[in-house]
C-alpha cells in the first residue's frame, strides 16, 4: 500500500532488495544446544556460519528461541556468574545472576540490622535512593519483600523469607562478597 501511495505522489522509491532471502540455514536442534544450552553468544554463531548476527537473530526467532537481553546476559561474565550461582543455596539462585547482584545481596545483609534504610546507606557511603533501588531489584529478582519496611514509630524488620535469604547469603564465603 505504501509503495503504490508513494508511486501515486510521485516519490521516488530506494532500490534495494524487494525479495530478501535470508542466506544459509541453521538447524533448530544445533541453535538450541548452541545458544541455550551452551550459552554461546550469537555473534559467536554467526562466525561460526558465516552469517551476520542480526541473520543468526532472525533464526533464532523463526525457531521460536527467545533471546537473551542485550548488553548482559551474552557477556562471558554474566555466563559465568550464572554457573556460579547453581553453587549457591537455592533461595539465592535467581537473584545472582545479573550485573552486581552479590553488591546488591551484600548491602542487603549490611542494611538487615538497622531500623531503617538511611543509617546503612550513609555507612556505607552510599544514596539512601541507591540503597532502596538495590533492594527493590533484590526483592524483586527473589519474587518476595526482604524487609518489613519502617513506619512512624516502628523500625523495620526482616520478615520469614528475609531472614531465610540472610542466613542462606551468610553462607557465601566473604572473599566472593564485595566489601561495600
Amino acid at each position: 500500500m505504501l509503495t503504490d501511495l508513494a508511486k501515486e505522489y510521485g516519490i521516488p522509491l530506494r532500490e534495494g532488495p524487494q525479495d530478501y532471502k535470508r542466506r544459509g540455514s541453521v538447524d533448530q536442534d544445533w541453535l538450541i544446544e548452541q545458544y541455550v544450552h551452551r550459552r554461546r553468544t550469537l555473534p559467536d554463531l554467526a562466525r561460526e556460519t558465516g552469517m551476520s548476527t542480526a541473520n543468526m537473530g532472525r533464526w533464532a526467532h523463526t525457531h521460536n528461541i527467545p533471546l537473551r537481553p542485550r548488553g548482559g546476559a551474552s557477556h562471558h561474565t554474566a555466563l559465568r556468574t550464572a554457573d556460579e550461582a547453581e553453587a549457591l543455596p537455592a533461595v539465592l539462585r535467581k537473584a545472582l545472576t545479573g550485573s552486581f547482584a552479590r553488591q546488591r545481596l551484600s548491602r542487603f545483609l549490611a542494611a538487615r540490622s538497622y531500623p531503617t534504610l538511611t543509617e546503612p546507606a550513609r555507612d556505607l557511603g552510599i544514596r539512601q535512593s541507591a540503597l532502596v533501588t538495590q533492594i527493590n531489584r533484590l526483592e524483586e529478582d527473589l519474587g518476595q519483600p526482604l524487609f518489613e519496611r519502617a513506619e512512624r514509630g516502628r523500625a523495620m524488620k526482616l520478615p520469614r523469607f528475609g531472614k531465610r535469604v540472610a542466613a542462606a547469603a551468610q553462607t557465601i564465603p566473604a572473599e566472593e562478597m564485595p566489601r561495600r
